[in-house]
């Protein structure tokens, strides 16, 4: 073979490789764990945050039970905000769960980043606690391309088994509130 062919071979093998590794999976340097295998479910617990800012980070804990001891007192004292799913229609092979210290919504709402296994992978969610609007945008300072969703139940909630075409895999932030 003449170097040039070898050059085009090594690049085909080089770009295999690197999508044989499932984006958000990926091995951190020195052998580390995942950031979030299958099947892995989490808490995330947010505080309240400054108006016009993303809403601190608390705490985040994960089990392989989505009722183990673990994220059950991970989220005591605090109120369900959301729920993420991977896949659209509520089929969570992982989810999150994210909680807040401040109570229900209001019209400021809570302000969250989905970064590591869940940038770019959100296909639906649900909202509770009187966060019955929800803005799903695909950077994760709450910028660039957007969608809002609204649900009017009795509830104050709003249930999106799937985001759409347009948001399908793209979310990094949400802004949710009380509308």
């Amino acid at each position: 073979m003449n170097r040039l062919a070898l050059s085009g071979l090594a690049l085909v093998v080089a770009a295999t490789a690197v999508m044989a590794v499932p984006e958000g999976n990926a091995v951190a340097a020195g052998g580390g764990a995942p950031d979030a295998p299958a099947e892995q479910y989490c808490v995330i617990v947010v505080g309240k945050a400054v108006k016009g800012e993303l809403s601190p980070v608390r705490s985040k804990t994960c089990g392989s039970s989505p009722v183990s001891k673990s994220l059950v007192k991970a989220s005591a004292n605090t109120v369900l905000l959301m729920e993420w799913f991977e896949h659209a229609n509520n089929s969570p092979s992982s989810l999150t769960r994210v909680h807040g210290e401040a109570g229900d919504c209001d019209a400021d709402g809570y302000r969250l980043r989905a970064t590591g296994f869940w940038a770019n992978r959100i296909s639906g969610f649900n909202a509770y606690s009187k966060c019955n609007v929800a803005t799903g945008y695909d950077l994760v300072n709450l910028s660039g391309d957007r969608q809002t969703w609204r649900m009017d139940k009795p509830c104050k909630c709003l249930l999106q088994g799937w985001v759409g075409a347009y948001m399908n895999d793209r979310i990094e932030s949400f802004w949710i509130r009380q509308g």
